[in-house]
């Protein structure tokens, strides 16, 4: 896929129609606000009315809680919380944790990311893909973001360009605009609204990982892919899935695996990658291949597995 346009809502928003979002403003998916930490614990009041009506009018969600934990017990507490108001629910977008506000200002660097780590691990337990949300500016400096990576990142810049954070995660979600919007209306049915891209097929990973409220039982299954991996292989050299990331990405979505076939498309070219993983990951952390969608653009046209290498980075910040 190559990105789809939501909607961040809360209380602010009051009465919200979410079928007309959908149906006339061609919003394709919501994050509602589910509680926070910063007035008590406390559930948004119009949480359960909004996760409604995402539901009536077929409208996938996901949800978030705002942050005011001072310690790393506070933020499993948080995350408890946030696990009872969304128990017995079905979300096909991640649940986030909303880190700004006192957050940043109550805790140093190090202390901000045991808390995040701590909420973030807390949920997972508990069975739900969980991600981060926050500026790139806090990303960049007021966490230690290199350690935060393997968490889904929605990532606030608003302006015109795709945030890219220093520690070269991954933006899965961006929020564009809000009262300030420079991409479009800053109006959603009328009334001022956060708006977001998203560049993860969410729905299908979290349904088929058995996620969010859903069982793997209730996931439907891939249909299974109908050439060899050499027959693709074949059909990438005759430039029938074109190239880089868009190559990445529509032979992932067709159900082939993309690092057997580029493995094979090498070969076949007489092109073999000369560094092993941890090889390039050492080279990434010492900023030798730049960050975001650079670096990722550098080591596909290489020949080499993005996806593999990252984690291996990911792995030796850890």
């Amino acid at each position: 896929m190559s990105q789809r346009f939501g909607i961040d809502v809360s209380h602010w928003q009051g009465d919200f129609d979410f079928a007309r979002a959908k149906n006339n403003e061609g919003v394709e998916f919501a994050i509602i606000k589910a509680g926070g930490g910063d007035d008590g614990l406390y559930k948004d009041s119009r949480f359960e009315d909004n996760y409604s009506k995402c539901e009536k009018c077929g409208l996938p969600k996901g949800a978030y809680f705002y942050g005011n934990a001072k310690s790393v017990a506070d933020a499993r507490k948080e995350a408890e919380y946030f696990i009872s108001i969304l128990s017995g629910k079905k979300y096909e977008y991640p649940v986030f944790y909303d880190v700004e506000g006192k957050m940043i200002t109550q805790n140093d660097r190090a202390g901000l990311t045991e808390i995040v780590k701590a909420f973030c691990q807390t949920m997972e337990e508990a069975g739900y893909w969980v991600g981060i949300y926050s500026s790139e500016s806090f990303f960049n400096s007021e966490m230690n973001d290199g350690e935060l990576t393997r968490y889904s990142h929605w990532i606030a810049r608003w302006g015109k360009s795709k945030p890219a954070p220093n520690s070269g995660a991954e933006t899965q979600m961006w929020q564009f605009g809000g009262e300030t919007n420079l991409i479009r209306s800053n109006k959603i049915n009328g009334q001022t609204c956060d708006q977001d891209y998203c560049y993860v097929d969410y729905p299908a990973y979290i349904k088929a990982a058995g996620l969010n409220g859903y069982t793997k039982s209730q996931a439907s299954e891939p249909e299974p892919a109908k050439k060899t991996a050499v027959e693709i292989a074949d059909e990438v050299l005759a430039g029938k899935w074109g190239n880089g990331e868009e190559r990445k990405q529509r032979l992932t979505e067709a159900g082939y695996n993309y690092a057997e076939v580029q493995d094979i498309v090498n070969r076949k070219c007489g092109v073999t990658p000369k560094k092993s993983v941890d090889e390039l990951a050492r080279e990434i952390i010492a900023g030798k291949w730049g960050n975001g969608s650079e670096r990722k653009s550098r080591l596909l046209a290489e020949g080499y597995d993005y996806g593999a290498v990252q984690k291996r980075v990911n792995e030796m910040l850890s």
